[in-house]
């Protein structure tokens, strides 16, 4: 057996071992946000619970180098949270919206995984009017709407009962950032009751 022989002996243990290895790769990347113990909801609430809640809404810390809440996040946006429970009653949020300043909400289940995102432009006759619940929940709000009068607010059902709503007003200036940040008290947040049957 000649050495060119033995490199093509080895061809094979190569390549499985290459195999293996982009295997183990693959499944460490797709596990990492079930595992991760500080993921976007633990590191929202545990903010929400620090901070001081308006109309449901709290207010996250201007963004400063280190001490960001979330990664990657532009600070010309001032930010705030609401982590709901929907084991409590459906949320309802809403805004009003003046179309001249940027307002984003985004809808997130527990994970992090975004189910729903709306802007400013979005809104209704100067009003942002979200209802979230669970599927039983949307399903009671339905059976008592009113045949004659739709109901204004759009309602998303959201795929697990924990989850947080992102709320980001857009400062065109760093002057702007405490408008932006008023701006987004008043966003209101809030659970309440089913209607009885």
């Amino acid at each position: 057996m000649n050495i060119p022989d033995r490199y093509l002996d080895l061809i094979p243990w190569a390549i499985a071992t290459l195999l293996i290895a982009g295997i183990v790769h693959i499944v460490s990347v797709l596990l990492m946000p079930t595992v991760a113990p500080r993921d976007a909801f633990a590191r929202l609430a545990e903010a929400a619970n620090a901070g001081e809640a308006r109309n449901g809404l709290v207010l996250l810390p201007p963004m400063a180098p280190g001490s960001e809440v979330l990664p990657f996040e532009d600070p010309a946006f001032a930010e705030g949270v609401c982590v709901y429970d929907l084991a409590k009653g459906p949320i309802r949020v809403s805004a009003p919206a003046d179309g001249e300043d940027f307002l984003a909400l985004s809808f997130h289940a527990g994970a992090g995984r975004i189910y729903h995102a709306i802007t400013d432009r979005s809104a209704i006759k100067g009003k942002i009017d979200i209802v979230i619940g669970d599927a039983r929940q949307i399903e009671a709000l339905e059976a008592n709407d009113d045949e004659d009068a739709p109901p204004q607010e759009v309602r998303l059902t959201a795929p697990t009962k924990r989850g947080f709503v992102l709320a980001r007003s857009f400062a065109k200036r760093a002057s702007d950032q405490e408008r932006a940040r008023n701006r987004l008290g008043s966003i209101r947040c809030e659970s309440f009751e089913l209607p009885k049957e």
